[in-house]
C-alpha cells in the first residue's frame, strides 16, 4: 500500500512539474538598434560598436544594446535584432534626414532576415531609439506585419530629448488587440552603468 501510495504521489509532483513549465511564461525581445544597421563596409570594429544616437559618444556599447542584455539575463527572453535589408550611413548626421523621408513617405522597409514567429509567446518586450519624435520606420514596417493579439507590449527605448514621442500611440495604433503594459525610456548619453540602474529599477516595478 506504501509503494501504491508512494507511485501516485510521485505521479502528482510529476504532473505539477509540467503543468508549471506548460503554463510558463515566454519573452521575446525585439530591437532596432542602429549600430547593427549601418553599412559595416571600410569600418573597423571601434567603429561600428561606438556608432550611436550620442554621436559623439565613445563607448563599447549603446543604451539599448546595454539593456538589451540586462533584459535577457533577467528574463532568459529570445532575443531578436530587427535588421534592414538597406543599412543606412554610419554618420549619424548623414542618416537622419534619409530616416526622415522614409518616415514622411512611410515607406514599407524589407529585412536582411526572415521575421520571428511569435506563436507561444506572452510578452514582446520592443526596444527602439526615438527617431524624428517617434519610431524608426525599420519598427514600424514590422509592427504593420506582426500580430501581437492578446500579447503584453513593453516598450524601452533611447531619445535625444524628445521622450518617448509618438512611439506608445504608434504601437497602440498598429497592435490595437496587445496590451501595452509600460514603458521605458533614456537620454541617449547617460552613462551606460546610470541607465542600467535606472533600467534595472523599471524592471523591478515588473516583476
Amino acid at each position: 500500500m506504501k509503494k501504491v501510495l508512494s507511485l501516485v504521489f510521485t505521479l502528482i509532483l510529476l504532473l505539477t512539474c509540467f503543468q508549471a513549465v506548460a503554463e510558463e511564461s515566454k519573452f521575446l525581445i525585439i530591437y532596432f538598434d542602429y549600430s547593427e544597421n549601418i553599412d559595416t563596409t571600410g569600418l573597423d570594429v571601434d567603429a561600428i560598436s561606438q556608432a550611436s544616437m550620442a554621436g559623439t559618444i565613445a563607448r563599447d556599447r549603446g543604451n539599448l544594446l546595454v539593456m538589451k542584455d540586462i533584459l535577457a539575463k533577467r528574463t532568459g527572453a529570445d532575443v531578436y535584432s530587427l535588421r534592414v535589408a538597406n543599412p543606412y550611413a554610419p554618420a549619424f548626421e548623414d542618416m537622419m534626414y534619409p530616416a526622415q523621408d522614409e518616415k514622411n513617405n512611410d515607406v514599407v522597409m524589407s529585412f536582411a532576415e526572415e521575421l520571428p514567429d511569435l506563436t507561444g509567446y506572452d510578452r514582446i518586450y520592443i526596444g527602439s531609439p526615438v527617431w524624428w519624435y517617434g519610431a524608426p520606420q525599420a519598427v514600424l514596417s514590422y509592427l504593420q506585419q506582426a500580430d501581437m493579439s492578446g500579447k503584453e507590449i513593453v516598450f524601452f527605448g533611447i531619445h535625444r530629448g524628445s521622450g518617448l514621442g509618438g512611439i506608445p500611440e504608434q504601437i497602440e495604433e498598429r497592435q490595437p488587440n496587445a496590451n501595452v503594459i509600460a514603458r521605458f525610456t533614456v537620454e541617449c548619453q547617460t552613462d551606460n552603468e546610470k541607465a542600467a540602474a535606472d533600467f534595472n529599477a523599471f524592471l523591478n516595478t515588473l516583476d
